[in-house]
């Protein structure tokens, strides 16, 4: 290795240690440990328009009951953006907003080991834990991993070019710019992207390399779950190889998703008969669990984004990221 490149791997090594450290204040204590008062907006869109509010709520949230918006409603909790109390009587406009109130929130545990693998002036590539949600959404408002970069990188807002599931591990691509960012998630609207993710799967395999190309549902289901829809889901397409068996009859998998739906992966081996081991949502026997998001100390959802091949934004050349291989990969 040549001096030049001998500083600047020291220069790159001494930038993470700093980010990680900064991490490490960001998630001492976690952010959602503390009660604080939360306003959830809950925005009216256009096929809302003339319904009341009550109406447009259960539209709009499919997984509350008219009985459980009803009782938010007496306790006061939705209010406009004044936080006055509005009925459910109300009727609403497409473009208004309202707000859910929820007092004294402590959010749930997350695990906040985030590691930076690599960054420079356009990337940032991490390696997300889990369960740590990507965004705010739910119960979690504050314990996100775009909260931990937030206070990281500030006064920076790094933008995250695609998403993982809260109890996905692996993989993360975050830009530093939006210019940035849109350069990227065209990359994967348009699957320039390679993506390789690890599966620990129940059942038997049907051979060594299989696929399934079924649609998916465009839409969420019970438990915010997606479902093979012959027809009117979105194309799909996993390409799916075996890597190891393990004693206990499971197999590691590596899945090609060639097109990028919601759960694709997890819904692909669940509609085989091949659930992910450990997944809270798609269970053995083509039943729907109810749990979102695991809490920490959960057996792990065995679903790992290990590699990405990508178009650089910055220099415009080919290059690859890899993650550490989780524990249940390897035994």
């Amino acid at each position: 290795m040549i001096r030049g490149d001998m500083i600047a791997t020291a220069s790159l090594e001494s930038a993470l240690n700093e980010r990680h450290a900064a991490i490490r204040r960001a998630v001492t204590p976690l952010p959602g440990s503390q009660p604080r008062d939360h306003f959830k907006p809950l925005n009216i869109p256009g096929d809302c328009d003339g319904l009341t509010l009550l109406a447009a709520l259960e539209r709009m949230v499919g997984n509350i009951s008219t009985s459980e918006w009803l009782a938010e409603f007496a306790l006061n909790r939705i209010v406009s953006l004044e936080q006055e109390p509005v009925l459910p009587t109300q009727i609403v406009r497409a473009g208004e907003s309202y707000q859910h109130f929820f007092p004294n929130v402590t959010e749930p545990e997350v695990n906040g080991d985030v590691k930076i693998l690599h960054e420079d002036e356009a990337l940032i590539v991490v390696n997300k834990p889990a369960p740590l949600p990507m965004h705010a959404g739910g119960r979690f408002y504050l314990n996100t991993l775009q909260h931990i970069l937030n206070a990281a990188y500030h006064p920076q807002t790094p933008h995250p070019a695609h998403r993982l599931d809260a109890n996905t591990t692996g993989l993360v691509l975050v830009a530093r710019t939006r210019q940035f960012a849109a350069l990227l998630q065209s990359q994967f609207a348009e699957g320039r992207v390679e993506k390789i993710y690890l599966a620990r799967v129940t059942g038997q395999l049907p051979a060594d390399n299989f696929y399934c190309d079924a649609p998916i549902s465009a839409d969420s289901g019970e438990s915010c779950s997606r479902s093979v829809d012959l027809k009117n889901g979105l194309a799909a397409r996993t390409e799916f190889r075996v890597l190891k068996q393990f004693a206990d009859g499971t197999h590691l998998l590596e899945a090609r998703p060639l097109t990028g739906r919601t759960n694709q992966i997890r819904v692909h081996l669940w509609h085989l008969g091949f659930p992910v081991c450990g997944d809270a949502i798609y269970l053995p026997g083509k039943k729907l669990g109810r749990t979102q998001t695991l809490a920490v100390g959960d057996p792990p959802l065995c679903l790992h984004a290990l590699r990405v091949k990508l178009i650089h934004p910055l220099n415009l050349e080919p290059i690859e990221f890899n993650a550490p291989l989780p524990i249940w990969a390897i035994r």
